[in-house]
């Protein structure tokens, strides 16, 4: 996108409306080329830039909420799968490990521990979402045969 004078008005602070604080960014033209000569009235090149302006502002905030969301975010951690068997069998045993046995499965796993309370937090989730789905799943079918009996 360029000026009217063809220095562009682009940068990647700019798109990601971090350079609002910036006064000389400020005070530009709207981001689209205005050609001499043009067919349009100036009421239809006003409203087309107020329409811009609009457009660049939500575009903005939208983006500036997603940054500030993922500021000070860590990387996912990516578990192995000598990892996770190592964690699932410990589940079997205790889904609420103590911090000496989180601390050892820490170090032995070469994990943070607090990575390693997440995993059972999130193990944790998991089977009370499946047993949710499983008691589910057995009163639809309950309610199946019954419909099916009185169906006879």
């Amino acid at each position: 996108v360029w000026h009217v004078d063809a220095r562009p008005v682009f940068t990647i602070d700019r798109i990601l409306g971090l350079d609002l604080d910036r006064q000389e960014l400020r005070n530009t033209k709207p981001a689209f080329i205005i050609l001499k000569g043009s067919s349009e009235s100036s009421s239809e090149m006003k409203r087309k830039e107020e329409e811009h302006n609009l457009n660049c502002k939500h575009f903005t905030e939208s983006y500036r909420r997603t940054l500030n969301w993922c500021i000070g975010r860590r990387p996912r951690t990516a578990f192995s799968s000598a990892q996770i068997e190592v964690l699932e069998s410990v589940f079997l045993i205790t889904s609420y490990p103590g911090i000496d046995i989180r601390e050892e499965l820490a170090q032995r796993l070469q994990l943070d521990e607090d990575r390693i309370q997440i995993w059972f937090q999130n193990r944790r989730a998991k089977l009370k979402r499946s047993h949710r789905e499983s008691q589910f799943l057995m009163v639809k079918k309950a309610f199946a045969d019954l419909k099916d009996k009185e169906e006879e």
